[in-house]
């Protein structure tokens, strides 16, 4: 009996751990960070990165598959720099908040305009970078650096790095369906394995019963044979 019940309760656990470690290696990487669309994730130090060719690699703050969206942080803590050059054009990948259009300056004076608020991380002391509404009229010692579509436009009152680099992506039909086969058979295999649990636990208890009724009925023959004997 104790050895059937360990067998079974080791069987079980065989079967757990096997859909776990399925269930992981098939969801943790997929759409869109696979070598097929050039957009791996590097894991080293505790740290993950993504690397995007059109500004260079991004730590990665969580991926959420199911609500798509992927936040990330720059590790050279200058978000601004990254909205100035971060090319999402050829990607899977868009802006997860709404986009508006802000224009960056480089201006060889300092400002002094409340509307002109300098982006330190890429101002130095021969150069002054603003990002404003495009509509701003435009001062003589400004040139226009790009005009790009961002989340939002720099502000001293924000200091989390990660402020607006929160990214999210579309699926192909391809991969709709993909996700969809392995939600499927993720399901498939959790009740497999919770069938076969309760049928080992079943068969166990089964002969459990079983086997303390024959040993009361052998009881009560060796009962009846003594009784007899008297």
């Amino acid at each position: 009996m104790n050895s059937l019940f360990f067998l079974t309760i080791f069987l079980v656990s065989i079967f757990q751990t096997s859909v776990t470690c399925n269930d992981i290696a098939g969801s943790d990487i997929h759409y869109p960070f696979t070598t097929l669309y050039g957009f791996d994730l590097s894991h080293k130090d505790n740290i993950t990165t993504i690397h995007f060719p059109s500004y260079g690699d991004l730590t990665v703050k969580s991926i959420s598959y199911d609500s798509r969206k992927i936040d990330l942080l720059d590790p050279k803590n200058c978000v601004p720099r990254v909205f100035l050059n971060l090319n999402l054009t050829l990607t899977p990948f868009q802006y997860y908040y709404v986009l508006q259009n802000y224009t960056y300056l480089n201006c060889s004076t300092k400002l002094l305009h409340t509307n002109f608020i300098e982006v330190p991380c890429l101002s130095d002391s021969n150069s002054h970078v603003y990002t404003v509404d495009p509509e701003v009229s435009l001062p003589s010692s400004c040139r226009i650096v790009k005009t790009v579509a961002i989340p939002f436009k720099y502000s001293p009152y924000i200091s989390d790095n990660s402020l607006g680099l929160r990214l999210t992506w579309k699926l192909r039909a391809s991969e709709e369906t993909k996700q969809g086969n392995k939600t499927r058979g993720s399901d498939t295999k959790r009740n497999t394995v919770f069938g076969l649990s309760i049928c080992f636990i079943v068969m166990a208890t089964v002969v459990g019963i079983i086997k303390v009724h024959l040993s009361l009925r052998n009881l009560h023959k060796k009962e009846e044979q003594l009784l007899a004997d008297f």
